[in-house]
């Protein structure tokens, strides 16, 4: 049967108008707090998003991976450990290579609620700070002091910075922030959330620069 000529009309209006089911859908926020997983299954958090020209990078502890493995978030690839500081700090840095997937934001966790990061002016002793970290979420505290060294089973780490913030597992690599500056990655400590502790990060300049980076602000 043959429609009339303005009800044909309609019908490829109506078709017309319809969402294409095959337009791929927008990329997902990524940046400090979410979740990564390492081609060794390891589980950590990511510490901050930074750029150097139209790359862009993940922060994170060296408990996230090593130079050359492929790190995923949420099952989907994220990119590729490209750097470990030398001597070591505790710190690695992530190229970001599926663009089509991740969009990288200056806002810790990259969802709501959430803290928009401004820049990274390091905070004094005795300034209160809070990390976020993808097992125990938010928790804050204070700076106890700067420049220490710790031992860990692959060598001495200098340098670090003391906190009274508690952490647990899954949360190494987060970041810590002072108000909207970003200050550094949590790369170990002792307690838990649930008796206290102390925990210790990799100040974020040091790293900016060591790399040539730059922080990522604004949401």
């Amino acid at each position: 049967m043959r429609l009339p000529r303005s009800l044909s009309c309609l019908v490829l209006a109506l078709g017309l108008a319809l969402p294409s089911t095959a337009q791929a859908s927008a990329p997902a926020p990524l940046g400090g707090g979410s979740v990564l997983q390492s081609s060794a299954a390891t589980r950590c958090t990511a510490g901050f998003a930074a750029v150097s020209g139209k790359t862009g990078y993940l922060i994170a502890s060296s408990a996230c991976g090593k130079p050359g493995d492929t790190i995923r978030s949420a099952g989907r690839v994220v990119g590729v450990v490209v750097g470990a500081q030398t001597p070591p700090t505790g710190a690695i840095v992530i190229r970001v290579t599926n663009t089509t997937d991740w969009r990288l934001v200056g806002s810790i966790p990259p969802t709501q609620p959430r803290v928009t990061i401004t820049g990274s002016v390091e905070a004094p002793v005795g300034a209160s700070v809070c990390r976020y970290g993808a097992t125990t979420g938010w928790h804050c505290g204070t700076i106890q002091a700067k420049n220490v060294s710790i031992s860990f089973p692959e060598g001495t780490l200098t340098g670090l910075t003391r906190t009274s913030v508690c952490a647990e597992p899954g949360d190494n690599g987060g970041p810590f922030v002072s108000g909207t500056q970003a200050q550094g990655v949590l790369i170990g400590g002792s307690g838990n959330c649930s008796s206290g502790g102390s925990t210790y990060f990799v100040p974020i300049n040091r790293i900016l620069s060591a790399y040539g980076l730059t922080i990522l602000a604004g949401p």
